[in-house]
C-alpha cells in the first residue's frame, strides 16, 4: 500500500485508484454510520476522494493514510448534515404547545462551535449521530478506549464552554 500512495502523491491515476478500490468498502462503511442514507453517503465519500487526490501531496507521514482519509470523509459527511441541518420536515416541527426551548438550542450550538475539531467531531458522532463507543472507534479507526477517553475529555470542554456563554462559574 505504501507504494500506492507513493505512487499517487506523483500523480499515477491507476495508482490512486487502486488505492481507492482498496478503502471502498470501509469508506462506504463509515458515511453510511454517519450519514444513514445512501445517497448522501455516496455524495460523502464522492467529495472525500476528490479532496483526497487534490491534497494527498500534502500528507506528509504515509503510514497515516487510511486515518487521514477517514477524517476527510468525516468533514464531507459534517458538511452535508450542516446542509441538511437548516432543512425541517412537517413530521419534525413542534406541535402547538409543545415549543422547544430555543434558547437552550441556540447555547449548545454557540458552545459546540466554539470547541475545537475534533471535540465536535466526537460530540457530534456519539449525540447527534447516535453512533455508539464501538461504532466512533471503527470510523475514527481508533481503539474503544480511545473513543471513551477523548469523549470524557470533550464533554468536559463543552461544559466548561457551555457555562461560560451562559454567564455560570464553574
Amino acid at each position: 500500500m505504501t507504494d500506492l500512495i507513493k505512487r499517487s502523491k506523483k500523480g499515477d491515476k491507476e495508482a490512486f485508484a487502486l488505492l481507492m478500490d482498496m478503502h471502498r468498502q470501509m469508506l462506504y462503511n463509515t458515511a453510511l454510520l454517519v450519514l444513514h442514507q445512501e445517497d448522501d453517503a455516496l455524495d460523502a465519500i464522492q467529495d472525500a476522494i476528490l479532496a483526497c487526490w487534490e491534497n494527498l501531496p500534502t500528507l506528509r507521514k504515509d503510514q497515516y493514510f487510511k486515518t487521514w482519509l477517514v477524517k476527510i470523509l468525516l468533514n464531507k459527511c459534517r458538511d452535508i448534515q450542516r446542509s441538511q441541518s437548516h432543512y425541517a420536515f412537517v413530521e419534525e416541527l413542534p406541535e402547538s404547545g409543545d415549543e422547544p426551548d430555543w434558547d437552550t438550542h441556540m447555547d449548545v450550538g454557540r458552545a459546540m462551535g466554539r470547541l475545537g475539531d475534533q471535540d465536535q467531531l466526537i460530540l457530534s458522532l456519539f449525540y447527534y449521530d447516535d453512533l455508539n463507543i464501538r461504532q466512533i472507534a471503527v470510523a475514527l479507526s481508533i481503539s474503544e478506549g480511545a473513543v471513551r477517553t477523548r469523549l470524557t475529555r470533550s464533554r468536559e470542554r463543552f461544559k466548561k464552554i457551555y457555562l461560560q456563554e451562559k454567564g455560570e462559574c464553574l
